[in-house]
């Protein structure tokens, strides 16, 4: 998609079809309330459009073995992490749902580790509905994390919101985060609650460098 109006069509496409706003932000990579924007403004209203950076990594996604070349990098970047910050050797490799599934299966397979699977509540997310749990759930057909140091790997970090989420959720199942990787970072993330988050791509814009 190379128009906001191919996105607002898209957008809409999804929400018509029962999505909710979470899922329609999962599935563009874009921040939640872009992707309230794009199903409740018009093309005439450009100059309202919120700052976000629109990522499209299908030709990544839709070819297997491209895939796993960057999940392979992602695993040498998991390495260096635990080396150079001295963390305890990760034991499982948690995927957040979609887009993150594939990438962790890579990863844990490389890393001799199991594999664990987290449904965020980004899912869920509409603006007028208030969640009370905000850490979303483990899917159960996967590997338990209960005392386990684990590395979140996701496929896009848009605010750091996810992976806070996923954090919480974690810890609150006896589990130690120890790191997070991604392919893509939006926000410029080096840490989250002191854990070291790392990207093999980070995008800044360069008015809000320094800031």
């Amino acid at each position: 998609m190379r128009d906001v109006a191919d996105l607002i069509k898209k957008a809409r496409e999804m929400k018509d079809a029962g999505c909710s706003t979470g899922e329609i932000a999962d599935e563009l990579n874009i921040s939640r309330e872009t992707a309230l924007w794009l199903v409740t403004h018009g093309i005439k209203e450009r100059e309202k459009i919120p700052k976000d950076i629109y990522i499209d990594w299908s030709a990544v996604g839709s070819n297997p073995d491209t895939l796993e070349f960057l999940s392979l990098a992602l695993t040498e970047l998991i390495r260096e992490t635990v080396d150079e910050n001295d963390l305890p050797t990760p034991e499982v490799i948690a995927g957040i749902a979609i887009s993150g599934i594939p990438i962790a299966t890579v990863i844990a397979r490389e890393m001799n580790a199991s594999l664990a699977v987290i449904r965020s509540r980004k899912h869920q997310w509409e603006p007028d509905k208030k969640n009370k749990n905000n850490t979303g759930f483990l899917l159960s057909n996967f590997s338990d994390v209960k005392g386990k140091n684990v590395v979140i790997v996701d496929d896009i970090a848009t605010t750091g919101t996810t992976i806070k989420e996923a954090i919480d959720l974690l810890e609150g199942l006896g589990a130690t985060p120890i790191a997070a990787v991604v392919l893509i970072d939006k926000k410029g993330i080096r840490t989250i609650r002191d854990m070291p988050v790392k990207a093999l791509i980070s995008i800044s814009i360069v008015e809000q460098l320094g800031k």
